[in-house]
């Protein structure tokens, strides 16, 4: 570990932000991240890119030589096991991954599809996609396979609720991957120094936060076949507990009183704003992404966000059932109310924390 980062760590724990027992784990995993070489975005892509166009032959021969779902599923299932020891011997050499994970999600198609054609239901399809991927996502280490094994894992959820026809369920899934997104982003310091998160937390934090997305653009697409039409105010009203609490801890975490002016303005727009877009929960939900990006720092969430934010907010305003003139004073009004809150964050916040500081200065 380099000395700027550990003079961090010191100070970390001299200021009771970081207990001394985590102080060494957290150097070990510092110091084994650091000395993992670095290969450029682009060469991981070409060469991920040539095991695919390589990988076509030998997709095309297992397709000519399976005749029936039972020996789609056997395919499958050689596929699987064969690919999960050939990245547990092969975890360093980037073909061989590439290669790996190629064949595991043929092989995952091969045996879904198999299940499903031979037992003629798709429900017992989902099932199988659901606790493939559970597993998969547990003995199989690789970022990529398991952000798409969220991501599959929630379309196995989605085919599930329409296939029982349970759509008002739909808002119990979006509500669990919020919880998941937010909890998985706040303790990502904790997930730091677990031997068991530190290789999950990434992947399926990245998963839970697109999967989120990814449902609730169902609220935007109503109207097109096989989209039932929902009441998306139990997603709002979930997702805007969710970021209640989201709200009071990051206040909490940063020694703002809950009682203070800002405080209470900050939830009760939020609680406002929730009220006003009630049929709109993909709003509130890129909102708590963009809070997660800002709390974490990290521009890759708080791009996400942005792109999101902007999906919805379009979506938005072309469903409303009003005239141009009406859309024209709610588009004035938003920026008003966005003029507003630059105005809070950039005065009041920065006031609030002098009168905190003045005040351990006055106890001190």
């Amino acid at each position: 570990m380099t000395e700027p980062l550990r003079t961090v760590i010191d100070d970390l724990v001299k200021q009771n932000l970081l207990q001394p027992d985590v102080r060494e784990k957290m150097a070990e995993t510092l110091v084994s991240s650091s000395e993992k070489p670095s290969i450029p975005w682009f060469i991981n892509a070409l060469i991920g890119f040539s095991v695919w166009m390589a990988i076509i032959p030998f997709i095309a021969f297992i397709a000519a030589i399976i005749d029936s779902p039972s020996s789609a599923i056997v395919v499958g299932i050689v596929l699987i096991v064969c690919t999960v020891f050939l990245h547990h011997f092969k975890k360093n050499v980037l073909f061989f991954n590439h290669l790996a994970l190629t064949l595991n999600l043929t092989g995952q198609i091969l045996f879904i599809g198999g299940i499903g054609v031979e037992t003629r239901e798709v429900a017992i399809g989902a099932l199988a996609a659901w606790f493939l991927e559970i597993v998969l996502i547990t003995v199989y280490r690789d970022n990529i396979l398991r952000f798409l094994g969220v991501l599959i894992a929630t379309v196995a959820a989605l085919v599930l609720l329409y296939d029982y026809q349970l759509y008002q369920g739909i808002h119990l899934l979006i509500v669990l991957i919020a919880a998941g997104a937010v909890w998985y982003w706040v303790a990502e310091s904790s997930h730091l120094t677990n031997e068991i998160m530190v290789s999950l937390y990434k992947p399926l934090g990245y998963g839970f936060v697109i999967a989120l997305q990814a449902v609730l653009l169902l609220s935007i697409l109503q109207g097109i076949i096989f989209i039932p039409h929902l009441s998306w105010w139990y997603s709002t009203l979930g997702l805007t507990v969710i970021l209640l609490l989201l709200e009071y801890h990051l206040l909490c975490a940063n020694n703002i009183p809950i009682s203070s002016t800002g405080s209470i303005a900050i939830l009760a727009g939020s609680l406002l704003v929730a009220i006003l877009l009630y049929q709109s929960p993909g709003i509130i939900a890129a909102v708590i992404v963009l809070l997660l990006g800002f709390h974490r720092g990290n521009r890759v969430l708080m791009g996400m966000a942005v792109i999101f934010l902007v999906v919805f907010f379009v979506a938005f305003y072309y469903h409303l059932n009003i005239t141009l003139l009406m859309k024209s004073i709610t588009l004035v009004s938003a920026g008003l109310v966005l003029l507003i809150l630059r105005f809070v964050f950039k005065n009041v916040f920065p006031l609030l924390k002098e009168e905190q500081l003045l005040l351990k200065g006055g106890q001190l």
